[in-house]
């Protein structure tokens, strides 16, 4: 996808505290609420967006239907777990009550090999593809090699859409993917594991302790269908998306998908010209550290 430049200190940390501060209060336009959806259908239906290179999906969209034949899901209660790729740089340093991401996804599993009534279906991220050794699916095959039917393993190059899955799923377990931020945009309730930039913003679940997180599981499976998200959780999710890719993110000249192309298009003479520095000073400033720009729009 288009590389951006994210516009604090704490880049991989992904601070966005200052910017949603900044804008408790912001009501979306229809504008921008339009803007936003447009970003994730595109993401949905393994299109591209504006300048973005990266497409989000495999295949496009094929429906609540065909997503539950092609994994044999009953009508039973659907769990979705996301996995980031292993050692991805938006899992490190995030933990919170885990001492890993994939002591997380193993006890989770656990847990869920006791609960039977429950389907869990399992993500793995499909940047896994890219992954020579040490991935998610390989450590779930060699800690866990025989899993019970109503836990569903979807690999990297699985034909799956991840959208399909959020829209059959009744709860969503993440550690730091996006996907979590996603899924509560449809009310879905979330269970955030990790230390993400969308976790304790009033529309996730943000366990601290093992206790709570296995506490948390019980209730919410009491009845899964009744915990969904309030309306004024919902639009809470929609008004951070629009804030977190609209406003805390920076454009860059070179995009990693698109480079020799960008470097021929955008050649640093007139990267740093007038019309350049316009587009791309706050970016660079940024870059080199010499202000703070918490919560500006790019």
């Amino acid at each position: 996808g288009s590389v951006w430049l994210a516009q604090n200190d704490e880049i991989m940390q992904q601070n966005t505290d200052t910017l949603w501060n900044a804008n408790s209060e912001h009501v979306l336009t229809s504008a921008e609420l339009k803007e936003t959806q447009e970003l994730l259908s595109s993401r949905r239906n393994a299109t591209t967006y504006a300048d973005y290179t990266r497409k989000w999906q495999r295949i496009p969209s094929e429906g609540q239907a065909v997503i539950k034949e092609k994994l044999g899901l009953t009508d039973a209660p659907v769990v979705l777990l996301a996995t980031n790729v292993l050692g991805d740089s938006l899992t490190l340093g995030r933990n919170t009550f885990t001492k890993s991401m994939t002591e997380w996804i193993i006890r989770t599993i656990q847990y869920f090999m006791e609960r039977p009534e429950v389907q869990l279906v399992i993500r793995i991220h499909p940047g896994e593809a890219l992954v020579k050794r040490g991935s998610i699916l390989d450590m779930i095959r060699k800690t866990l090699p025989q899993l019970p039917v109503h836990i569903k393993l979807i690999e990297p190059l699985d034909e799956v859409n991840t959208y399909d899955l959020m829209d059959v799923a009744d709860l969503g377990l993440v550690y730091t993917t996006t996907v979590g931020l996603e899924m509560a945009l449809r009310g879905i309730p979330v269970v955030v594991a990790g230390k993400t930039h969308y976790r304790n913003r009033g529309f996730t679940n943000d366990p601290n302790t093992w206790v709570e997180y296995f506490k948390l599981l019980n209730r919410l499976l009491e009845n899964l269908r009744e915990n969904r998200l309030s309306k004024e959780q919902v639009n809470l999710a929609w008004k951070y998306t629009y804030l977190f890719f609209f406003r805390y993110q920076l454009p860059f000249p070179w995009k990693m998908g698109n480079l020799k192309e960008d470097v021929v298009n955008n050649p640093l003479k007139s990267v740093l010209d007038e019309h350049g520095l316009k587009k791309y000073k706050a970016t660079f400033d940024q870059m080199t550290f010499t202000k703070s720009n918490h919560g500006n729009s790019k």
